[in-house]
Protein backbone atom coordinates (compact mmCIF):
# COMPACT_ATOMS: atom_id res chain seq x y z
CA UNK A 1 0.00 0.00 0.00
CA UNK A 2 2.80 2.75 0.67
CA UNK A 3 4.70 1.96 -2.61
CA UNK A 4 1.22 2.48 -4.30
CA UNK A 5 0.80 5.43 -2.32
CA UNK A 6 4.12 7.02 -3.30
CA UNK A 7 4.20 5.96 -6.95
CA UNK A 8 0.43 7.72 -6.93
CA UNK A 9 1.85 10.72 -4.93
CA UNK A 10 4.89 11.12 -6.49
CA UNK A 11 3.28 10.63 -10.22
CA UNK A 12 1.44 13.77 -9.20
CA UNK A 13 4.23 15.32 -8.31
CA UNK A 14 5.64 14.84 -11.44
CA UNK A 15 2.69 16.04 -13.70
CA UNK A 16 3.12 19.18 -11.77
CA UNK A 17 6.17 19.64 -11.98
CA UNK A 18 5.13 19.01 -16.20
CA UNK A 19 2.79 21.48 -15.85
CA UNK A 20 4.69 23.73 -14.32
CA UNK A 21 7.71 24.09 -16.60
CA UNK A 22 4.87 24.03 -19.59
CA UNK A 23 2.49 27.04 -18.46
CA UNK A 24 6.34 28.68 -17.40
CA UNK A 25 7.60 28.40 -20.72
CA UNK A 26 4.37 29.37 -22.41
CA UNK A 27 4.26 32.80 -20.19
CA UNK A 28 7.40 33.42 -20.89
CA UNK A 29 7.16 32.89 -24.44
CA UNK A 30 3.37 34.16 -25.42
CA UNK A 31 2.13 37.78 -24.40
CA UNK A 32 -1.79 36.09 -24.98
CA UNK A 33 -0.61 33.08 -22.82
CA UNK A 34 0.57 35.56 -19.95
CA UNK A 35 -2.27 38.10 -20.29
CA UNK A 36 -4.16 34.73 -19.46
CA UNK A 37 -2.24 33.97 -16.91
CA UNK A 38 -2.49 37.43 -14.99
CA UNK A 39 -6.09 37.44 -15.10
CA UNK A 40 -6.52 33.59 -13.70
CA UNK A 41 -4.24 34.35 -11.16
CA UNK A 42 -5.51 37.73 -10.22
CA UNK A 43 -8.84 36.44 -10.47
CA UNK A 44 -8.16 33.18 -8.46
CA UNK A 45 -5.27 33.67 -6.17
CA UNK A 46 -6.79 33.00 -2.69
CA UNK A 47 -8.37 29.95 -3.66
CA UNK A 48 -5.21 28.68 -5.76
CA UNK A 49 -3.15 29.45 -2.53
CA UNK A 50 -5.47 27.98 -0.04
CA UNK A 51 -6.34 24.13 -1.79
CA UNK A 52 -2.42 24.27 -2.60
CA UNK A 53 -1.18 24.65 0.53
CA UNK A 54 -4.00 22.23 2.04
CA UNK A 55 -3.36 19.40 -0.20
CA UNK A 56 0.13 19.53 1.03
CA UNK A 57 -0.49 20.03 4.09
CA UNK A 58 -2.93 16.83 4.16
CA UNK A 59 -0.27 14.60 2.02
CA UNK A 60 2.56 15.87 4.51
CA UNK A 61 0.49 14.15 7.83
CA UNK A 62 -0.63 11.65 5.94
CA UNK A 63 3.13 10.71 5.80
CA UNK A 64 4.02 11.56 9.30
CA UNK A 65 0.30 10.51 11.06
CA UNK A 66 -1.23 7.41 9.02
CA UNK A 67 2.28 5.92 7.13
CA UNK A 68 3.80 6.45 10.12
CA UNK A 69 7.23 8.28 9.13
CA UNK A 70 8.20 10.39 11.41
CA UNK A 71 8.80 14.05 9.84
CA UNK A 72 12.70 15.29 11.36
CA UNK A 73 13.77 18.51 12.08
CA UNK A 74 14.22 20.34 8.58
CA UNK A 75 10.34 18.74 8.13
CA UNK A 76 9.05 20.16 10.70
CA UNK A 77 10.78 23.58 9.87
CA UNK A 78 8.71 23.33 6.75
CA UNK A 79 5.95 22.54 7.67
CA UNK A 80 5.85 25.51 10.36
CA UNK A 81 5.52 27.55 7.44
CA UNK A 82 3.95 26.13 5.15
CA UNK A 83 0.61 25.06 8.03
CA UNK A 84 -0.08 28.30 8.48
CA UNK A 85 -0.84 29.50 4.89
CA UNK A 86 -3.89 27.43 4.84
CA UNK A 87 -5.18 28.94 8.01
CA UNK A 88 -4.26 32.65 6.31
CA UNK A 89 -5.42 31.89 2.82
CA UNK A 90 -8.72 30.10 4.10
CA UNK A 91 -9.62 33.40 6.47
CA UNK A 92 -8.28 35.97 3.42
CA UNK A 93 -10.48 33.25 1.01
CA UNK A 94 -14.02 34.06 3.16
CA UNK A 95 -12.78 37.66 3.48
CA UNK A 96 -11.93 37.95 -0.13
CA UNK A 97 -8.42 39.79 1.20
CA UNK A 98 -6.12 39.55 -1.56
CA UNK A 99 -3.66 41.66 0.89
CA UNK A 100 -2.74 38.68 2.58
CA UNK A 101 -0.06 37.60 -0.45
CA UNK A 102 2.51 40.08 1.09
CA UNK A 103 2.48 38.75 4.18
CA UNK A 104 2.83 34.59 3.77
CA UNK A 105 5.24 35.26 0.42
CA UNK A 106 8.38 34.90 3.12
CA UNK A 107 7.06 31.81 4.64
CA UNK A 108 7.11 29.99 1.17
CA UNK A 109 10.53 31.50 1.04
CA UNK A 110 11.99 30.23 3.90
CA UNK A 111 10.20 26.94 3.66
CA UNK A 112 11.99 26.27 0.43
CA UNK A 113 14.76 27.57 1.07
CA UNK A 114 15.01 25.04 3.99
CA UNK A 115 13.63 21.90 1.09
CA UNK A 116 16.09 22.63 -1.18
CA UNK A 117 18.61 22.39 1.68
CA UNK A 118 17.38 18.84 2.56
CA UNK A 119 16.75 17.84 -1.16
CA UNK A 120 20.45 18.48 -1.58
CA UNK A 121 21.28 16.12 1.54
CA UNK A 122 18.93 13.80 -0.29
CA UNK A 123 20.53 13.64 -3.37
CA UNK A 124 24.21 14.07 -1.94
CA UNK A 125 25.02 17.40 -2.62
CA UNK A 126 26.07 18.18 1.23
CA UNK A 127 27.92 16.53 3.23
CA UNK A 128 28.38 18.12 6.13
CA UNK A 129 25.31 19.79 8.19
CA UNK A 130 25.14 23.52 9.10
CA UNK A 131 22.42 23.09 11.34
CA UNK A 132 22.06 21.28 15.46
CA UNK A 133 19.53 18.98 13.27
CA UNK A 134 21.28 15.39 12.32
CA UNK A 135 20.75 15.90 8.79
CA UNK A 136 23.61 13.89 7.37
CA UNK A 137 23.04 10.06 8.67
CA UNK A 138 20.17 11.51 10.73
CA UNK A 139 16.42 10.97 10.50
CA UNK A 140 16.41 14.26 8.27
CA UNK A 141 18.53 12.31 6.07
CA UNK A 142 16.76 9.25 5.68
CA UNK A 143 14.79 9.11 2.52
CA UNK A 144 11.35 7.07 2.64
CA UNK A 145 10.37 8.20 -0.70
CA UNK A 146 12.19 8.18 -3.90
CA UNK A 147 10.24 8.34 -7.20
CA UNK A 148 11.32 8.89 -11.03
CA UNK A 149 14.77 9.13 -9.19
CA UNK A 150 14.51 12.58 -7.92
CA UNK A 151 11.34 12.95 -5.70
CA UNK A 152 11.31 12.70 -2.11
CA UNK A 153 9.82 14.35 0.38
CA UNK A 154 11.43 17.32 0.81
CA UNK A 155 11.24 17.99 -3.07
CA UNK A 156 7.60 17.39 -2.74
CA UNK A 157 8.23 20.37 0.00
CA UNK A 158 10.41 22.05 -2.19
CA UNK A 159 7.97 21.92 -5.45
CA UNK A 160 4.62 23.60 -3.33
CA UNK A 161 7.15 25.88 -2.08
CA UNK A 162 8.15 27.11 -5.03
CA UNK A 163 4.49 26.91 -6.96
CA UNK A 164 3.24 29.07 -4.45
CA UNK A 165 6.01 31.38 -4.86
CA UNK A 166 5.38 32.06 -8.68
CA UNK A 167 1.86 32.39 -7.74
CA UNK A 168 2.34 35.15 -5.75
CA UNK A 169 5.26 36.90 -7.75
CA UNK A 170 2.52 36.40 -10.37
CA UNK A 171 -0.08 37.94 -9.18
CA UNK A 172 1.74 41.03 -7.76
CA UNK A 173 2.48 41.54 -11.70
CA UNK A 174 -1.21 40.78 -12.10
CA UNK A 175 -2.39 43.35 -9.33
CA UNK A 176 -0.01 45.62 -11.16
CA UNK A 177 -1.93 45.20 -14.39
CA UNK A 178 -5.76 44.57 -13.27
CA UNK A 179 -5.94 47.00 -10.55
Amino acid sequence: MISSLNTLIGFGVLVSNIVFVIVTVAFIVSVAWRKKVYLFIHSYILKIVFWSALVASVGSLIYSNIIGFPPCELCWWQRVLLFPQVLIAGIALVKKDKSIIQYILPMSALGAIIALYQSFIHWGFVSASILNCTAIGGECAKIYVNEFGYITIPFMSLSIFVYLIVLKLVFYKAKRIHG
